[in-house]
């Protein structure tokens, strides 16, 4: 996430902190925590080399 979203993201969350964010600040707010969270994330992951359909349960 870049730095200028991250200050403003601080800033709005401070405000909401000392309720004085209106609105729009507050809808601002949860769309830039959204896009905090999910940072990093849109990229497929990698598929795993285990292979669930071969596995063996042994009694003894």
């Amino acid at each position: 996430m870049e730095q200028n979203k991250l200050n403003r993201l601080n800033s709005l969350f401070e405000k909401m902190v000392a309720n004085s964010a209106n609105l729009i600040e507050k809808r601002e707010l949860k769309s830039l925590y959204n896009e905090f969270i999910n940072d990093g994330r849109d990229q497929p992951h990698q598929k795993s080399a285990y292979n669930h359909a071969n596995k063996v349960a042994i009694n003894s």
